[in-house]
């Protein structure tokens, strides 16, 4: 039985390196760069918002899923709206109002108060006789009572603004204290850090203040960290305009019910004025960020007590997760290395998120970007090299198979495994008596002859869906319906014979006109069930077809030679091809084939040029 050869390509494997397989220098070198290159990006500023988006996200969470409970006792007395309604005078002459809420604050011995309104820095007396003395009177009432702080601002050069003295002598040289922040990149308050000085030297601040006396530790300035958003559920608050109300109607019963015993932020709540943005919403009365100054000075301080002010992770944990997120490099091919990532980013979240409920944060934003760019540069390597052996494969082996087999292999479906059963039409062609010229002729002029011929035939048999098996000597052999499918296989092979012998008068025309001998040539076509796949073995494979019709089609060339016929067909192809494709193909009786059954066939001559 005879079978298709196709010479000197092997269709699977591809003669090429696959894409995943990338020398382990060259692996090792690019993670080494790739961990360079992310720690080194995450030292610059502007690349921790990343890490800072990401840390707001990890406060939402716990603070809704793992919230903590804080039991400090913090009430906020907030300058509202209201509070402005209910005053006459302006907030600059409020020493009055002040004054009485000071007063009543001290009879119902809050633990500690912190002042985040701005005490005057000269007397108002001259517009309001008597003011002075009665915010001196309050302030000297919180002083005895209570442990007192008192904010104060900066001015432009970092140095605290006055505060008139005899204010300053009521409430104590050593109550006041900044009531600033360090802000983030992002403009958002995350840190408690006293490091607020013109050049960067430590300060008392307001919530250092009250932190240091709370815990009993005198004037220790407490270490600084991360707030903690997740601790406590946010704050509400009572209007000033409500304290003085209790004040001036002598309930001492109401104060002491909210003020006893409790911590007191006494600042504005107003809706523009005094606000910062923040990672979660700390005010129960409205759902922004954009947080009230004095309810960021209450977390801090809730936050410090509770000893659950958040430490950065030290710098080796980071550099461990950013190698690990390199590692990501090493896994092979592009889904499962997808996989990895996705795993990968969700536990290194969880872990952030667990260490961060326990007071460390771990940044994430440079494990998340080398995590990123090891996933898409070996992903984007492993295409380049797949588009480069493909081209290779076009460049080096494109000529050696029909473009059928050749898309099949670059498409990876050829599998060398598998074979298929399919019905097929087979073609032989066979150049006439070209043995006896070639004998005669020099070879070079009858390789010149061959190499024409087929370079004009090749390409009207891929036209027709014909795959070329094999070219052998002055013949060839072309299947029709494999690799790819066709909707009538013996209607396409009988057409391809036609046009062959349309392109061989064209041919035999220009070789006249060049004194080369006009050929003749014998097609004959067979239909019929075959296996399709590859043959040999793991280092060379041949993708051929293996039937008894590729026997009979070959064959067919001595009954053509010997009834005269240049195109014969067995009586298979002429039925499946149809009358249409098999108009003008004459019966030929039963014909005996030699080592064959016989077979009925059909003859068909060219019309005369």
């Amino acid at each position: 039985m005879r079978s298709g050869h196709a010479r000197g390509f092997p269709s699977t494997p591809l003669p090429v390196p696959r894409p995943d397989r990338i020398p382990f220098a060259t692996s090792l070198v690019a993670v080494t760069l790739l961990v360079a290159a992310g720690w080194a990006v995450s030292l610059i500023p502007a690349a921790s918002w990343l890490d800072l988006q990401l840390l707001d996200v990890k406060f939402r969470i716990n603070r809704e899923l793992f919230a903590k409970p804080a039991d400090d006792g913090i009430v906020i007395v907030g300058v509202d709206e209201g509070t402005l309604a209910a005053i006459a005078e302006p907030a600059t002459l409020w020493h009055r109002p002040y004054g009485r809420a000071f007063t009543a604050l001290a009879a119902a011995r809050p633990r500690a108060v912190g002042l985040d309104v701005i005490l005057p820095d000269r007397s108002y007396d001259f517009l309001a006789p008597g003011a002075d003395q009665a915010l001196i009177t309050g302030l000297l009432g919180l002083r005895r009572a209570t442990i007192l702080a008192v904010g104060v601002t900066s001015t432009d050069t970092g140095e605290p603004k006055t505060i008139y003295a005899p204010l300053l002598a009521a409430a104590g040289e050593d109550a006041y204290g900044l009531a600033l922040w360090r802000f983030d990149a992002d403009g958002r308050i995350r840190r408690f850090d006293e490091r607020l000085g013109a050049h960067g030297e430590v300060v008392f601040t307001l919530v250092g203040r009250l932190a240091s006396r709370l815990a009993g530790v005198g004037e220790a300035q407490p270490a600084p960290g991360i707030i903690q958003y997740a601790f406590g559920n946010g704050f509400d608050y009572i209007p000033l305009q409500q304290v003085l109300a209790w004040a001036d109607r002598g309930d001492a019963t109401s104060l002491e019910r909210t003020f006893a015993g409790k911590i007191v932020f006494i600042g504005s709540v107003l809706p523009f004025e005094d606000r910062f943005h923040q990672p979660v919403p700390l005010a129960h009365w409205e759902a922004r960020e954009y947080a009230p100054g004095v309810l960021i000075h209450a977390q801090a301080l809730r936050s410090l007590l509770a000893g659950a002010i958040v430490r950065d992770a030290p710098p080796w944990a980071e550099f461990a997760l950013v190698v690990l997120a390199a590692t990501l490099w090493f896994v092979p091919g592009w889904q499962l290395r997808i996989l990895a990532l996705i795993g990968f980013s969700a536990a290194a979240f969880g872990l952030s998120l667990v260490l961060l409920n326990a007071g460390v944060e771990l940044p994430l934003g440079a494990a998340a970007r080398v995590a990123l760019a090891a996933t898409a540069l070996r992903s984007a390597l492993e295409a380049w090299r797949v588009r480069r052996d493909r081209a290779r494969i076009m460049l080096l082996f494109g000529g050696y198979v029909s473009p059928d087999v050749r898309d099949a292999l670059l498409a990876g479906d050829l599998d060398a495994d598998a074979s298929r059963r399919r019905e097929l039409c087979f073609l032989f062609g066979d150049i006439r008596n070209f043995t006896a010229y070639s004998e005669a002729a020099p070879p070079e002029r009858a390789l010149e002859m061959l190499n024409r011929y087929y370079t004009a035939m090749t390409p009207l048999l891929h036209a027709h869906g014909g795959t070329i098996d094999n070219f052998r000597g002055d013949g060839l052999m072309v299947m029709f319906g494999a690799p790819n499918p066709l909707p009538n296989p013996a209607a396409s092979g009988l057409a391809a014979a036609r046009a062959m012998f349309e392109r061989l008068s064209a041919l035999n025309a220009e070789f006249a006109a060049e004194g080369f001998p006009a050929l003749e040539i014998g097609v004959t076509l067979a239909y019929g069930e075959a296996v399709v796949g590859n043959v040999g073995w793991t280092e060379r494979y041949n993708y051929t077809a293996i039937g008894d019709a590729v026997n009979v089609a070959a064959r067919l060339q001595d009954i053509a030679k010997a009834l005269g016929y240049p195109l014969v067909a067995t009586a298979a192809v002429v039925e499946c091809a149809g009358a249409d494709a098999a108009a003008g193909l004459v019966p030929l009786g039963v014909q005996t084939m030699r080592g064959h059954r016989a077979e009925e066939v059909f003859g068909w001559k060219p019309p005369p040029a």
